[in-house]
């Protein structure tokens, strides 16, 4: 069970090679930065937010409440405060530029191999931020110059003829001519680009031609070069950007280049050739000669002269000439003037008509206004280079009005993102676990994503946002914290829409919502800093009737159905449909499921044998997750499967939860349902059609798994998987762990459903050491981490704070509300309140620093009988630094009977927690240091050892003791202790080094 295959797909007619290679270097970390920095002070102003989607003026005419204060006025972008052209009582104007994707590299892996940075990966607008305040704007600077006639004129600017191709990804799964594999994470290689080219093609290809995949309107774009009002005889200089697209990463494809006058293949000359490589970004540099050129424009031409890759595509080219300095009638030009440390003077040809104005451009964000005349105009120089706008028109934009909410992240334990489509079941969904959840009632806050953008990611849209919204939210170093995700998310490429609208984005593709939440403070790269989940509904009624589950779920008391464990397996040919009914049976006896305390039953349901070897056996598991099969079976409260899959269909198939014919109604009783099978979990790529709905049309259909989520009163309450391909030893050693925090775990040392897969993820994490260098990650190699990108991959579909499979009787009281709240500084009030009780003789306080290990605190009489409410209160005077958890212990008076007295009956509620701001159980002090850092467990437990590790979990020094780390001899930079305590917790820290 444990020998590595990797030549074993789980998922249909797939193939995989196994390459290993150590890796040894380190990711750079997170930025540190959380994108609302800017805002310090500014929360209770009034904002609007301004979009812009191209280089130009912009003119924005003023609410009422932004009239009349024209120098109190300020313009942000990217938390940067911008330079306005203009501002009166009633209108301003300024420069705005395009978004150029430059927080996109915060999601490569490694950030340098972000290689085209003129292509966002989300979004082309970019977001300014207008505001008032009582501070003065400092003013726009001016630059008022005579022209001097005794500096000659500035005849040419450089110009550049740019053209650029995103209609397909280069990792597109729809041809061939892919990696055989896929990493989640955004690497080198990794971006939009022009249409595939095949290898060896007959013609040279003068256009980028419409995908053959494509039903759009799509036409092919001529490879065509305009150069006009060219200036002397300077010889124009191209770059071209190709991308190769072979399925083997160190294969080459020997592109030749041609440039001619025209697209017939006797003009075009062959420039020469380049090899590219695998995926990776090849660049090549020629010049034009005056053949090239006629009438002012030519064309280029591409193909490859052989070579062992797929194919090529052409990212984009520029062409960069001398040019006089000439608007040739348009109404705005840039110009691009080289570096000089004296005044320039030049004039401007062919200007139209009207009030032309000059900005010096060259910083975006503070443009200088050039006052002065087209016909001799003057600027002064700092040694640079210069761009220089002209210009006589303006763009009307309408501006939107936004809130930014000031935050305090100790306030939140529970973080909604979700989209403006379901915000009002979103606030209905925190509101139940504010008020409803049995047990801890946690303290959400409902985010809509364009909020995130604006606050985290200075209004652009990216997932980069929701990293450093969880960034921040954590950063009060509580992570006993969930993230839930409402929305979709397109990853498919051929179906994804710019701006992502109404969306709310996952990272990379195949797609991994674990890459929005990893590597943050102070957690290891590839480990969940906090647990997280997704629903991707697109109506609120999908999320209200997926709220009802939860509802009913988490209020059973007659749960013992959740005993009953299902396993499924599949399988092409007997030898894998025998071994992967046996994997599954290993797994069960290996995590002692049928023993204490869980005390389930496995029911064993493997594919036929002697069926064909890509046979698919259709099933239905009503009978057991319904509980019509036998009065022992009266549910099912986990269904794990093992074999080959896809988004709708696995090869032991038993299908839609909403299909009619498969006979699914297991209102009530609903499973947690396991994927172990390629696609299965793939929620991203725009699929959701109703069952129903697309009947002959399964390519539009809602994938199988996401059927099993959302359906009304039916379905699972949980589903996790693979959404990419899965590996049978991979996922035989991922269940081997997920198991053992399941089945051997009692109700209260259980985590959630989130918290299972955040520690399943550190565990492998540890094992596996895996690790990022620029080398591997540069995908010379084909290099593939299994063990990672399985990780990476599994899916969570639900609420990453339900606890799954509690299969312990209610309370013999019924318990109304149980919490902790901070009363002073140093004290904690717990109370609880009871609508009756029965038998019930005193309760216990419980309070745990690692909501595992309880210590008793406090005692309460109980009111042995009584049929109405009653209220209770305990005052914690001497609480826990950091964050406290509280249980309540109920126990029943003892019963006589004659001579005998029965044992006392004992009964938990659910744990609570709290934490008290400014404190820390865990402190290392001093940090930065330079060499002795001392370590503070404010906690009843002695420190066992700890470890030095790397961002990526590669250790330094092992099993060290004491409370004394000597970092004398470590390089500087940041490291992470790793702490086990006696009781086996583990707690990360980040110390810097100096």
């Amino acid at each position: 069970m444990k020998t590595k295959n990797f030549t074993r797909l789980i998922f249909l007619l797939a193939v995989c090679i196994q390459v290993q290679i150590t890796v040894g270097h380190a990711q750079t970390p997170w930025s540190g930065k959380y994108g609302n920095e800017w805002l310090a002070g500014k929360y209770g102003q009034s904002w609007l937010r301004i979009g812009v989607s191209k280089n130009g003026i912009y003119k924005v005419a003023l609410p009422v409440a932004f009239q009349n204060k024209p120098n109190l006025l300020h313009l942000y972008r990217r938390g940067v405060e911008v330079a306005l052209v203009s501002a009166t009582n009633t209108e301003i104007e300024f420069y705005g530029v395009p978004n150029d994707g430059a927080s996109d590299a915060l999601l490569y892996r490694l950030p340098t191999s972000r290689k085209n940075t003129n292509f966002s990966i989300y979004s082309d607008e970019s977001a300014y931020f207008l505001t008032f305040d009582s501070t003065p704007r400092t003013a726009t600077v001016q630059v008022s110059l005579v022209p001097d006639q005794a500096v000659t004129p500035q005849q040419f600017h450089y110009a550049t003829y740019f053209k650029e191709f995103t209609i397909e990804n280069s990792h597109m799964t729809t041809y061939p001519s892919r990696p055989a594999t896929l990493n989640s994470y955004f690497e080198e290689g990794k971006a939009g680009t022009g249409t595939r080219i095949a290898n060896n093609s007959a013609d040279i290809k003068t256009s980028n031609p419409k995908p053959v995949i494509f039903s759009n309107s799509y036409v092919a774009e001529p490879f065509i070069y305009q150069l006009k009002s060219r200036f002397g005889s300077a010889v124009p200089k191209v770059n071209v950007r190709l991308k190769g697209r072979g399925f083997l990463f160190s294969a080459t494809s020997n592109v030749g280049v041609y440039a001619g006058k025209d697209n017939t293949p006797a003009s075009l000359r062959l420039t020469g050739s380049t090899a590219v490589t695998g995926f990776l970004d090849q660049d090549y540099n020629f010049e034009l000669q005056e053949t090239d050129i006629e009438n002012g424009q030519g064309t280029l031409g591409f193909k490859s002269t052989g070579g062992a890759s797929d194919g090529f595509s052409v990212s984009y080219y520029s062409v960069t000439y001398e040019q006089k300095i000439d608007m040739q009638g348009g109404n705005s030009y840039e110009f691009n003037f080289p570096a000089s440390n004296s005044n320039t003077r030049f004039t401007i040809l062919n200007t139209p008509s009207g009030n032309l104005r000059f900005l010096d451009v060259t910083d975006a964000d503070h443009p200088r206004i050039i006052n002065g005349n087209a016909s001799d105009l003057m600027v002064s120089r700092n040694g640079g280079v210069m761009k220089l706008l002209a210009s006589n028109e303006s763009t009307t934009v309408t501006p939107s009005s936004v809130t930014f909410q000031q935050i305090n992240p100790a306030d939140f334990d529970y973080l909604i993102v979700t989209n403006e489509t379901l915000s009002s079941g979103a606030q209905t969904y925190a509101d139940y676990r504010k008020n409803g959840s049995p047990g801890k009632k946690y303290k959400p806050i409902v985010k809509k994503i364009t909020d995130v953008y604006n606050q985290f990611n200075y209004g652009e849209p990216s997932a980069v946002a929701i990293r450093r919204f969880v960034d921040f939210m954590i950063s009060d170093e509580n992570k006993d914290k969930y993230l839930l995700l409402l929305g979709k998310s397109i990853t498919y490429y051929e179906r994804s829409t710019r701006e992502v609208p109404d969306e709310v984005p996952t990272v990379g593709f195949p797609a991994s919502d674990l890459l929005l939440v990893d590597g943050l403070g102070g957690t290891p790269d590839d480990v969940p800093s906090i647990p997280y989940g997704r629903i991707s509904a697109i109506t609120n009624q999908q999320l209200i009737d997926y709220l009802n589950k939860v509802k009913t779920y988490e209020s059973q008391t007659d749960v013992s159905w959740r005993k009953n464990v299902l396993h499924l397996s599949g399988g092409k040919g007997n030898l894998q449909v025998q071994e992967f009914a046996k994997n599954l049976s290993d797994i069960a006896s290996a995590s002692n499921l049928s023993n204490a305390p869980y005390y389930g039953k496995v029911i064993a349901v493997p594919k036929a044998l002697d069926l064909a070897t890509n046979a698919i056996q259709e099933i239905s598991i009503a009978p057991y997750v319904n509980g019509t099969i036998d009065p022992s079976i009266t549910g099912i409260g986990m269904v794990t499967y093992f074999g080959h899959g896809g988004v709708d269909v696995t090869d032991l198939n038993f299908g839609y939860a909403t299909d009619p014919a498969k006979g699914y109604a297991n209102t009530s009783k609903y499973p947690i349902l396991f994927y172990n099978g390629c696609g299965v979990n793939n929620v991203f790529s725009n699929r959701f059609k109703l069952f129903s709905e697309a009947p002959g049309s399964p390519s539009f259909r809602r994938p199988m798994s996401l059927d099993w989520l959302l359906a009304a009163d039916k379905g699972a309450i949980a589903v996790f998987g693979n959404d990419w391909d899965a590996y049978a030893t991979t996922s035989n050693e991922y269940l081997d762990k997920l198991y053992l925090e399941i089945f051997p775990k009692s109700d209260l040392e259980r985590r959630s459903i989130g918290g299972i897969i955040q520690d399943v993820a550190l565990k492998t994490k540890l094992e596996k050491g895996y690790s990022y260098d620029p080398i591997t990650n540069g995908r010379v190699a084909s290099y593939y981490d299994y063990d990672r990108a399985n990780i990476h991959q599994i899916i969570l579909q639900g609420d990453p704070a339900l606890r799954i499979l509690v299969t312990d009787g209610p309370l013999p009281v019924e318990l109304i509300s149980f919490d902790a709240t901070l009363a002073e500084k140093n004290k904690v009030d717990v109370t609880w309140k009871t609508a009756w009780e029965k038998d019930n003789s005193h309760f216990v306080v419980e309070r745990s620093y690692n909501a595992k290990n309880f210590e008793e605190i406090g005692f309460a009489e109980g009111k042995g009988d009584s049929n109405t409410e009653s209220t209770y209160l305990f005052s914690d005077t001497n609480p826990l630094a950091g964050t406290s958890y509280y249980r309540l212990k109920q126990i029943d008076k003892a019963a006589v009977s004659g001579d005998k007295t029965s044992a006392e009956k004992i009964s938990y509620s659910k744990i609570v927690s709290i934490n008290r701001p400014e404190t820390s159980m865990l402190v290392i002090s001093p940090n930065p240091a330079t060499d002795l850092v001392e370590i503070v467990l404010d906690a009843p437990v002695k420190i066992k050892n700890w470890d030095i590790l790397n961002q990526q979990g590669k250790v330094f020094k092992r099993a060290g003791t004491g409370n004394k780390v000597n970092l004398a001899n470590f390089p500087a930079g940041e490291y992470i202790i790793k702490i086990l305590t006696e009781n086996e917790d583990i707690y990360f820290k980040k110390i810097v080094k100096m």
